[in-house]
């Protein structure tokens, strides 16, 4: 009877097993690629045109869905089998993917975007899923800056400089804040990242480990010599002594960016129009504040940074009116008020005293 039940429960086992195991996948990327892997592969439409149907390999093993092991036919999920006895040996056309299927709070998100009301109404060029993250080649974008971001999502179709009229230092804003921030009502954090100020260019993190050894993370740990798990501002101003002793010129520059939450899809036209929404030591943009490497995949490693730190003068490049202040500079602009007005009081206060005087010289 022992034999019987330990028998059963093997076969249990191995049913359970083979129930709960992810099914696998009857098309391998390797097959698609096969074909769809040779740079010469094009279709030719009715009209003449040709159209490459090239997907690089390696471009896409590194992105967001290569990465997570995403198969081809997971998303061209009309494609069951192929049959070598056709030209073609999938369907044609393919379906059209519907990223919704995976993606369905950043759909739902979208739904309610300008962009699609646009595409609702039959707006030719109206922006779908792959028009900002590309069909194969979807990359993870917190490394990115912000003008690489409106460079590869918003100036495709706008071009911000023609509009926003009543937006005053249009470049500066441009230059330091994400257009969805505004656009989308989202949750936005503030980074901090190394810039060279004589390149004007950003340095990566890969170069910075290069040069010190180690991970991101424990080189992001090195910086904090109080172990509070926060960059303080003197720890910050030891950043630029640290990297200057290895020959790296470095600035901080800040950024507000907006986190990667399905609401960044949910664009608006109209933008947020109240200054104080950044400009305000409340500013929830100001929550969190986090010192950033970049990594090559598009990636990054950050550390807490303490929010009083953005009144240090090592984030010249960052400068929010009322919601950092550069406290020498601002007891220079007081010592200047003063001193004006005590001219001018002192002026006025010499001249009642010698009005007396002034008179018997018959002086007006």
């Amino acid at each position: 009877m022992k034999g019987r039940s330990w028998l059963w429960a093997c076969i249990m086992g191995v049913v359970l097993l083979f129930a709960l195991s992810p099914p696998l996948r009857a098309i391998e990327n390797s097959a698609c690629l096969d074909c769809h892997g040779d740079p010469d592969m094009v279709k030719e439409l009715p009209n003449g045109k040709a159209v490459s149907l090239y997907v690089n390999p390696d471009r896409f093993k590194a992105s967001v869905h290569g990465r997570n092991g995403i198969g081809c036919t997971d998303c061209h999920s009309d494609i069951e089998k192929l049959n070598y006895e056709k030209e073609v040996p999938h369907p044609v056309p393919v379906a059209p993917v519907n990223c919704a299927d995976c993606h369905d709070e950043e759909s739902a998100a979208y739904e309610e975007s300008v962009h699609a009301k646009a595409k609702a109404k039959g707006i030719k060029g109206a922006p779908t899923c792959a028009t900002c993250h590309q069909y194969h080649y979807t990359p993870y974008l917190a490394a990115y800056t912000v003008k690489e971001k409106r460079d590869l999502f918003c100036s495709k179709c706008h071009d911000p400089m023609s509009h926003h009229k009543w937006l005053t230092q249009k470049e500066t804003h441009f230059a330091h804040v994400d257009c969805s921030l505004c656009h989308a009502k989202t949750k936005g954090m503030t980074n901090l990242r190394l810039y060279n100020p004589l390149t004007m260019k950003f340095i990566p993190g890969g170069r910075i480990i290069k040069a010190f050894g180690g991970s991101y993370d424990s080189f992001l740990k090195s910086l904090d010599a109080n172990k509070n798990h926060q960059l303080e501002n003197e720890e910050l101003k030891a950043v630029s002594d640290k990297l200057g002793k290895k020959g790296f010129r470095v600035a901080l520059y800040g950024e507000m960016v907006a986190e990667s939450t399905p609401e960044v899809h949910k664009i608006t036209k109209n933008a947020i129009r109240k200054c104080d929404t950044c400009h305000s030591p409340k500013s929830p943009y100001l929550r969190s504040v986090s010192f950033v490497l970049t990594k090559p995949d598009g990636e990054i490693s950050s550390y807490k940074v303490e929010k009083a730190s953005l009144s240090s003068f090592t984030t010249s490049k960052f400068y929010l009116l009322s919601a950092t202040k550069v406290k020498w500079v601002d007891i220079i602009g007081f010592i200047l008020i003063l001193a004006g007005l005590c001219f001018a009081g002192g002026h006025f206060f010499i001249r009642i005293v010698t009005i007396p005087i002034r008179r018997k010289r018959g002086d007006k």
